[in-house]
């Protein structure tokens, strides 16, 4: 079994990180996530909403980039 197989991201799909990142979702973060994806922050907002499917790429960098913070209701 490699580490690849083992990271906690590899179990999630991508509905469940969309709402990993909405429960941790601060401001700035569509712009952060547009930047390392290539998609438009346009784009970003509309797979917020609900009006464009998640992808994988899209889905990682949600992910990726609120993975180590507390929830919102938490703080």
């Amino acid at each position: 079994m490699s580490f690849q197989t083992k990271v906690r991201a590899n179990y999630l799909n991508r509905t469940a990180k969309l709402s990993f990142f909405k429960n941790r979702q601060r401001s700035g973060d569509v712009s952060k996530i547009s930047e390392t994806t290539g998609y438009t922050e346009r784009m970003i907002y509309y797979v917020l909403a609900g009006e464009r499917r998640v992808n994988q790429v899209i889905a990682n960098a949600m992910y990726n980039l609120t993975r180590r913070r507390m929830r919102n209701t938490e703080l």
